[in-house]
């Protein structure tokens, strides 16, 4: 499974909405709140044996499904 499938597969549970555009803001669309964040940022720490500094938490990095795997990508190089 794809970085980009892991990511997608838990937003969707985390939200009970497939995401279908990666484009999509998140938080704008209603999908996510603030307390989802810590949710996801846990998961993506976990999952991906990354760690997710204080500046990297802003709406580029964590408002889109794009955003978040490029995030995560970026920080496994």
């Amino acid at each position: 499974m794809t970085v980009r499938e892991q990511i997608s597969d838990y937003i969707g549970e985390l939200t009970h909405e497939p995401v279908t555009d990666p484009s999509l803001n998140l938080f704008e669309a209603g999908l996510l709140t603030s307390l989802d964040v810590l949710d996801l940022i846990s998961f993506l720490e976990e999952t991906f044996r990354v760690s997710i500094s204080e500046d990297d938490v802003n709406m580029e990095s964590l408002g889109t499904m794009n955003g978040v795997v490029s995030l995560v990508e970026r920080l496994r190089a």
